[in-house]
């Protein structure tokens, strides 16, 4: 049985501790770093999930020294604050997983399954349960993009699902998509300039979509695996500077057109705008994004998470 530790000193830990018994794993609770590193001296552990705001210490610290000293054991941190106030700490530490309370309950299982045993994280069939219908369309150059969206989009429609903020969800697949064909394949010059580009001929980006009884699920993916969790997490936070720099224009009446970029948008809009979300990494082997929604589902969550599933077994 897989032993989790959760070092977390609100009443929320009994709340994380159920939801794992009842998924059949073993459960450790704790309420302070200094507890958690006790236990880690004591016990194998396969997963660590920690609040952000620990008495006497926080876990940033805690992270610090796990990767220090149990750099196998992967970890969930946990907040209730607006996660682009800590991002400073999660950039400089190299987090890839912070996920907003309170949980969703099966993203949350989804997400721990897979950073402990990193199989099948690759698929749609692999986050959609009960999936019954599955569509694959090919793209091989830039103009296909936008024909290609809105097709997967109408077939989800077909199937007797109701998108809520079509126009939202068609932003995010668009720029998904882009930044799969031109980035992933160091086309990132010809994206700036706008320049329509055509794969070499055994390179290709497919979007993925399909659905069960009530979800719906959507995926891009690439086969070069040129992104990496140090390149989301510094374009998130390039993003999040830029519109801390527009908010202060906006007080103070400055200009701040030249603030403007279009740099690492397309991954923010997944991290705040997607519900249940996954970028999933195996360096120079595959990259995928998968979205996955509930019918009727809102396309603008609350609070906005943090979610990296990195296969580094080849290194």
């Amino acid at each position: 049985m897989k032993k989790i530790l959760v070092v977390d000193n609100s009443d929320y830990s009994n709340k994380i501790k159920n939801i794992f018994e009842k998924n059949g794993y073993d459960v450790v609770i704790c309420d302070s770093a200094f507890g958690a590193i006790s236990k880690l001296r004591a016990f194998d552990f396969d997963l660590l999930v920690t609040e952000v705001d620990l008495p006497g210490s926080n876990s940033f610290e805690l992270y610090e020294y796990i990767k220090e000293h149990y750099p196998y054991i992967p970890i969930i941190m946990l907040t209730e604050k607006n996660i682009d106030s800590l991002f400073s700490n999660i950039i400089s530490r190299g987090i890839g997983n912070v996920l907003h309370k309170p949980l969703n309950e099966a993203e949350f299982i989804k997400l721990s399954e897979k950073l402990i045993n990193l199989e099948n994280i690759f698929g749609l069939e692999n986050y959609l349960p009960d999936i019954s219908q599955m569509k694959r369309i090919r793209i091989t150059k830039s103009a296909q993009i936008k024909k290609a969206v809105i097709i997967a989009i109408e077939t989800i429609k077909s199937w007797g699902f109701t998108i809520r903020s079509e126009t939202t969800l068609n932003l995010m697949l668009n720029e998904m998509a882009i930044n799969a064909v031109y980035h992933s394949h160091g086309l990132t010059e010809e994206k700036l300039k706008r320049i329509p580009v055509v794969l070499q001929e055994d390179k290709f980006v497919d979007i993925h979509f399909g659905h069960s009884k009530k979800s719906f699920a959507i995926s891009i993916t690439d086969y070069n695996g040129k992104l990496t969790k140090e390149r989301i997490l510094e374009s998130i936070h390039n993003v999040i500077k830029q519109n801390e720099l527009m908010d202060r224009c906006l007080q103070t009446g400055e200009d701040f057109t030249e603030f403007i970029s279009e740099s690492g948008r397309g991954i923010d809009l997944v991290r705040k705008l997607a519900g249940e979300y996954y970028f999933i990494i195996k360096r120079d082997f595959k990259t995928e994004i998968i979205l996955v929604f509930q019918d009727n589902e809102s396309t603008t969550p609350g609070f906005s998470s943090l979610k990296i599933i990195e296969d580094r077994s080849h290194f």
